[in-house]
């Protein structure tokens, strides 16, 4: 699967999801939304998770499920879907305020709260390290895009 996030103005972009046998979607896209789905491509992609967010996407579900939360919520989530997604919050809040002393302790106090079902996960600080690595690199080159222009992601499944 790939996805083309191409940027049009300060406050509006587009995410084409492309699939083979799937008819192409494409949805407008926040400034918040693009770099939120950046760290999930990273996270994933680090991670190898299958079955978090690209990977739902990748086996098919329709991107727009994941714009209401009413559709939203009626999803069966996987734990890769759950850490991914919590683990993305906490690192864009990282990239907007800066790191946190412990992610983990953060990551599995929100899990205690929010999914209390969830087992409790610590990543490595190399593992982590590379994902903020991978991010800060993503980020800076949405950030180098002129108007018009695209990043093209390739999401194996």
């Amino acid at each position: 699967m790939k996805f083309v996030i191409k940027k049009k103005n300060d406050t509006k972009h587009t995410i084409t999801y492309i699939r083979e046998g799937i008819k192409d979607y494409w949805i407008e896209a926040d400034s918040f939304l693009v770099l939120h789905d950046i760290c999930h491509y990273a996270i994933e992609s680090t991670l190898n998770y299958k079955n978090a967010f690209w990977g739902l996407i990748a086996n098919g579900i329709n991107p727009s499920v994941f714009e209401k939360k009413e559709t939203r919520d009626t999803i069966d989530l996987s734990n890769e879907a759950w850490y991914a997604e919590h683990l993305a919050n906490l690192l864009l809040i990282e990239f907007m305020q800066g790191e946190f002393d412990d992610i983990n302790q953060i990551l599995n106090e929100i899990i205690a709260i929010s999914n209390p079902g969830l087992p409790i996960i610590n990543y490595s600080l190399k593992t982590i390290n590379e994902i903020r690595n991978t991010i800060k690199q993503l980020f800076e080159s949405w950030k180098q895009l002129s108007v018009g222009e695209s990043l093209i992601f390739t999401f194996n499944i």
